[in-house]
């Protein structure tokens, strides 16, 4: 009972904070109550885009709270299964795991009839990339040909976050044999060395997203829409939650109901 009147305290400040406070106890009691309904009988629906390896399942786990989730999309899979998960107080979170497009001609047309059929029903659409990928192309032609395209079509571009996961293995990639561009395990944090690398690696990725006209355009999402993670050691989430609650007309109720307790676990393990 204390955990849901916390719930229902945390929704009612933040409705008083968008609506300024100028509203009536018989219009409060409305809006409280079409809020609750919205919250119980209508799932929150995400949307899981990636390519193989990208760590679907970790990310699911990490950012939405769920327990030893693990992906069964299996390569050439053309059905669409949709996973919902009951939270807590009648709040049910939605899962599309989506399968990623793969060159393969044929079945990049059934997956885009997928996408089409699905994307527009959800209220958060993740695209994942591996942080440290050499070359974006193939997650770029996805993006502006199919997924973009959609998005603009529904009016869902706000809807779409695109996660860069395992930012904590960029140093790996330039030199595995060096000690000091490895993850400090210990401190769950990158060494000095290894955020400077982070930071570079970033920065080169978000200015390839510019030039292929992905962030920062009129039909492209905005720079907040994308976000730098590690799913694996719960790393630099904050931007992720903040990206959330902006996303479409109901990425906010996640946040003011489940994603809530995850702010605290969050807030010490930012990349700054």
């Amino acid at each position: 009972m204390e955990s849901k009147n916390k719930e229902k305290f945390m929704i009612e400040k933040l409705l008083h904070a968008i609506l300024g406070g100028k509203v009536s106890s018989d219009e409060w009691g409305k809006i409280t109550s079409a809020l609750d309904k919205e919250i119980k009988e209508r799932p929150f629906r995400v949307a899981v885009i990636g390519q193989s390896g990208v760590g679907k399942s970790t990310t699911l786990n990490a950012v939405f709270g769920l327990n030893n989730y693990v992906s069964d999309v299996a390569e050439g899979t053309t059905e669409i299964v949709e996973k919902v998960f009951p939270m807590r107080d009648g709040f049910n979170l939605s899962i599309y795991d989506m399968p990623g497009l793969n060159n393969d001609v044929d079945k990049d047309l059934e997956y885009e009839e997928m996408y089409k059929k699905i994307l527009p029903g959800c209220d958060v659409i993740v695209y994942i990339i591996n942080a440290h990928s050499r070359d974006l192309g193939e997650d770029c032609r996805i993006l502006k040909e199919i997924v973009l395209p959609i998005c603009n079509t529904n009016s869902l571009r706000d809807n779409l976050i695109l996660a860069f996961n395992k930012i904590d293995t960029i140093g790996e990639t330039e030199n595995p044999n060096d000690p000091e561009l490895r993850w400090d395990i210990i401190n769950n944090c990158p060494t000095e060395k290894l955020k400077k690398a982070i930071k570079v690696k970033l920065n080169n990725l978000v200015e390839k997203l510019i030039d292929e006209q992905i962030v920062g355009c009129a039909d492209s999402i905005q720079p907040e829409q994308v976000v730098f993670y590690s799913a694996v050691f719960n790393y630099n989430l904050g931007d992720f939650l903040k990206a959330i609650t902006k996303a479409g007309k109901r990425g906010w109720i996640w946040t003011s109901t489940v994603g809530l307790e995850r702010i605290g676990k969050w807030s010490d393990k930012r990349l700054g």
